[in-house]
């Protein structure tokens, strides 16, 4: 057996010791460990987040950039990373401009994803005020597609009833803010 000796553990299984294992393992482990390292490198920064503490998300929404985390909460991005875009949504440096895309992933039928958006939707409503408005020099018209995004998803007979008042509540504010939506 070149130097290794089998001891029986159980029937018909047999733990090999020696140097020669010791050579196999290694190379095993090593060509494992690339991988294991690649898997890590290429899951995304936001849905990485332990906890999805609002902090962290703060912080690598910051690092990512208000583009990269919109981008992410598109259709067809993986549930988790979505997720988490919608959680970082309102750490944006301009999270008004996420209220158009929370809206439309509010309206989806995700049991998860659909009331976090409208909790964010709600956040970034309710954390602006005029001088706010004035410091980003925003106007009505940048609210627009925001607002006609609420708007349907009041109306959205399909949507859950507490995501629709959400929509309403928000709705409600930002004409509070900037005056009746124009038609």
């Amino acid at each position: 057996m070149d130097g290794l000796r089998g001891v029986v553990v159980s029937r018909g299984a047999r733990l090999w010791q020696g140097a020669g294992l010791a050579c196999c393992l290694g190379a095993i482990v090593a060509a494992g460990l690339p991988r294991a390292a690649m898997a890590q490198r290429t899951e995304d920064p936001l849905a990485s987040t332990p906890n999805a503490d609002p902090l962290e998300l703060g912080r690598r929404a910051a690092a990512l950039g208000d583009d990269a985390v919109l981008a992410r909460l598109a259709d067809g991005t993986p549930r988790t990373v979505r997720l988490a875009a919608v959680r970082a949504a309102r750490f944006l440096r301009q999270p008004e401009r996420a209220l158009a895309p929370l809206g439309h992933v509010a309206r989806g039928r995700d049991p998860d994803l659909a009331p976090a958006a409208a909790l964010a939707i709600l956040r970034i409503v309710g954390e602006l005020d005029l001088p706010t408005l004035e410091r980003r020099e925003l106007r009505a018209e940048d609210f627009a597609a925001a607002r006609r995004e609420l708007a349907a998803l009041a109306d959205d007979g399909r949507s859950r009833a507490d995501v629709r008042a959400a929509a309403r509540r928000a709705a409600s504010r930002l004409a509070a803010l900037l005056g009746p939506a124009a038609s």
